[in-house]
């Protein structure tokens, strides 16, 4: 067990300064920050609820970062094909197929995590100098809290899209394949609860069937707690919370389980 997490741990410090050295993150970074500070200077066309539009507004851009990193990294780091023998180097290593995808993922995990900080950090100061100079008569409540919930709940979705690219990862060759099945899984995941919702009063086997598919395509508005950070006492239930935590763990897990079987059932040349 020992000897599998330090390679786990080799595996994902490799990954790790490989991105740290990528130009391209460091640019989606300095770009993100950019249009995080630019709230400062758009808030005054803001005419009402500046507190709640403005907490929308940086967890968005942090959110949307994460994607773009996931999308256009992490998809190109994990994906394999017969123009990159990079899977072959680090499998010419006494990895198995578990340790493989468990390095890869932590690797991306910290990299993702990292983004996520610096964005949230500096997101957090912006709103503090914003609810300073409007004063609480227009940004009432500023919620340390909530603000750290909604950040987690963007983090959770932005998991959830790296497991699920460790998984096509091993389904499909090339990056772009990977890419397509990413795009299209985001969509499913965010259009199945409209379709419930519209089958919902017309076809009960329908609502039954959409809603047992929501365990494969999560539901990624359930981890939407922006509107929390400027309202008073909206903090969601614990109960509520404790629930949709243990699940995105869980759906990561048995995603990343499966994803190093296909890597293992498939013959790596």
């Amino acid at each position: 067990m020992k000897a599998t997490v330090g390679r786990i741990s080799a595996l994902a410090l490799l990954i790790f300064k490989d991105g740290i050295r990528r130009r391209a993150l460091l640019g989606l970074l300095i770009l993100a920050l950019f249009i995080e500070l630019g709230g400062l200077f758009f808030f005054g066309f803001v005419p009402r609820d500046i507190g709640r539009v403005l907490s929308d507004y940086v967890v968005t851009i942090g959110w949307a970062a994460g994607v773009l990193y996931l999308l256009f990294h992490a998809v190109q780091v994990m994906s394999w094909g017969d123009d990159r023998r990079v899977i072959q180097l680090f499998l010419a290593h006494p990895l198995s197929r578990y340790e493989y995808v468990g390095g890869l993922f932590v690797g991306l995990f910290s990299l993702l995590l990292l983004l996520n900080a610096v964005l949230a950090g500096a997101s957090f100061a912006v709103l503090v100098c914003i609810k300073f100079i409007v004063g609480k008569a227009f940004f009432a409540h500023l919620g340390l809290a909530e603000y750290l919930l909604a950040w987690c709940g963007a983090f959770c979705v932005q998991l959830a899209l790296l497991s699920v690219i460790a998984l096509f990862s091993g389904l499909v060759r090339g990056g772009f394949g990977v890419l397509l099945l990413t795009v299209a899984y985001y969509l499913i995941c965010n259009g199945l609860p409209i379709a419930r919702d519209f089958f919902s009063g017309t076809s009960v086997i329908g609502t039954y069937l959409l809603t047992a598919l929501t365990f494969f395509f999560p539901d990624f508005s359930r981890w939407d707690y922006k509107g929390a950070i400027a309202v008073l006492g909206a903090f969601p239930p614990f109960s509520s919370l404790l629930f949709d935590f243990v699940f995105i763990a869980v759906y990561c897990l048995l995603t990343l389980i499966l994803a190093a079987r296909i890597y293992r059932s498939r013959d790596i040349k």
